[in-house]
């Protein structure tokens, strides 16, 4: 399989992709983090908060600061898990 470098494309595309990798999975989302600083970044954007689902992950393993971050963004998820 050929390598693709995400970072070359435009940095709106970029963000779009981050935020499908990480809407999901917690560990994806921190593995995306500890790839790079311009993926560190990427993930830290709006964007990524806001879609993440917080009702996937069980909460006796949700880290207190993501949801405390998809709270912030206003996330739907955990306006509707927190209410």
């Amino acid at each position: 399989m050929e390598y693709f470098p995400l970072l070359e494309l435009p940095e709106e595309i970029q963000a779009l992709v981050v935020e499908r990798v990480a809407r999901d999975s917690f560990q994806d989302l921190y593995g995306l983090k500890a790839s790079s600083k311009s993926m560190k970044a990427l993930a830290e954007r709006h964007g990524v908060y806001y879609f993440y689902d917080v009702l996937s992950v069980p909460w006796e393993l949700m880290p207190s600061q993501l949801l405390k971050s998809c709270y912030a963004e206003g996330n739907p998820s955990t306006l509707e898990a927190c209410s």
